[in-house]
């Protein structure tokens, strides 16, 4: 690394840190999630049949939200769009439902 950026490096600001998603780690739904997707169980066949990358996007997606009403929201709409076979559009970012 060049000196200059070393010297960033040395001089950021802690309150910066960890503002990125791949900056905060992997999210996992609690427990009370699963038990509500599980109990859809077309959906959760669906959703466990995507690629990790989706799962973990979408997982994301429901659990970052800061409110517990917007998580709660953010999981119904994915396991409805997961029980017909679809991706989340928040995911996937395409439309045409």
């Amino acid at each position: 690394m060049e000196p200059a950026g070393l010297n960033a490096f040395v001089q950021r600001l802690p309150e910066h840190q960890g503002r990125y998603s791949y900056e905060k780690g992997e999210r996992k739904f609690d427990e009370d999630y699963v038990t509500t997707f599980q109990a859809n169980k077309k959906a959760w066949r669906f959703f466990q049949a995507q690629p990790p990358g989706y799962q973990r996007t979408a997982t994301w997606w429901v659990m970052s939200a800061k409110k517990e009403e917007t998580r709660l929201k953010r999981l119904a709409i994915l396991v409805a769009d997961s029980e017909h076979g679809r991706r989340i559009t928040a995911v996937t970012g395409k439309t045409g439902r």
